[in-house]
């Protein structure tokens, strides 16, 4: 049997217009504030002062993204993080004061470290102990599971 499974639905339905109706809400909710502002205080200065943060702030929240997350999203997240309590763990380092460092000349670095000489092996001789190892490997799996057969 087939079903239908439902497209895009984490796109929001547009209700209003060319908003969803939490866009709305927040643009409505903006223009009640700036309108009760303006009965208040009328076509002034001081309106101006608290009228475009607020309409600034309805339309970030309403249309502004944060990391591919809407705003109205991550507003909660954000007042839950600063009113959580928060473990700050101090972590004290060592004081390198008391260290003696002394330069180094090259003659001294040869004479610390001998160099071993590093003997590559050509690449058949890696590709046969390759192929060994993976032979003995699946020569043991294949005992493992006849063993488990034979057992039951």
């Amino acid at each position: 049997m087939q079903y239908p499974v439902p497209q895009f639905i984490d796109v929001e339905d547009k209700i209003i217009g060319p908003f969803t109706l939490k866009q709305f809400g927040f643009i409505f909710g903006g223009g009640i504030l700036i309108v009760g502002i303006f009965k208040l205080l009328g076509t002034g200065f001081l309106f101006f002062i608290f009228a475009v943060p607020i309409g600034i702030a309805s339309a970030i929240l309403a249309f502004g993204s944060f990391n591919g997350r809407r705003m109205y999203d991550a507003i909660p997240v954000l007042f839950k993080f600063v009113s959580s309590d928060k473990l700050y763990i101090f972590k004290q380092k060592k004081n390198f004061d008391d260290i003696d460092v002394q330069p180094i000349t090259a003659e001294l670095f040869k004479k610390s470290q001998p160099v071993e000489a590093v003997i590559e092996e050509p690449v058949q001789s890696k590709l046969k102990r390759l192929s060994m190892l993976l032979d003995s490997k699946n020569r043991e799996e294949f005992e493992t599971i006849t063993n488990r057969k034979e057992r039951s």
